[in-house]
């Protein structure tokens, strides 16, 4: 594809600057950061804030993408989350609720799940995969580890 430049009026320069240091610390280029932002952007996968920067609600479009809710409390095992992904493909969970995922699940079958929204709920994870739920998450309520 050849190389276009595009000029973008009313662009917060500071902001600019600051995503110009991180991409190059992380080794990106400005153009693969905001060519993915854009994507996200286009998917549904963005949070509208408010000017003062609490987030009021997840602006979410039709993206096809199943969401299992949650206000009461539920336990999920790794047969419980393949079982899902066979019925309605890659799915994500929101939860207000107590959410406790079984000590039988696996990085495979925790990929499984597209997003997880912790609104004011609470959920248990297994120590090893911890980490892994924190990169899924969008985090309002509580992450405990057992």
């Amino acid at each position: 594809m050849p190389r276009k430049t595009v000029a973008i009026r009313g662009l917060d320069t500071d902001l600019y600057h600051e995503v110009f240091s991180m991409a190059k610390k992380d080794g990106k280029r400005v153009a693969e950061v905001v060519n993915r932002a854009l994507e996200a952007f286009l998917n549904g996968d963005y949070t509208e804030k408010t000017g003062n920067g609490n987030i009021d609600k997840e602006v979410e479009k039709n993206t096809g993408v199943f969401t299992l809710k949650n206000k009461g409390e539920i336990s999920l095992s790794k047969k419980d989350i393949l079982s899902l992904k066979t019925e309605v493909g890659p799915f994500r969970i929101e939860t207000s609720g107590k959410l406790t995922f079984e000590k039988d699940l696996d990085k495979k079958s925790l990929d499984s799940i597209d997003k997880i929204i912790i609104n004011d709920g609470v959920i248990e994870v297994p120590r090893n995969l911890y980490s892994l739920f924190l990169i899924k998450s969008d985090i309002f309520g509580k992450i405990e580890k057992y």
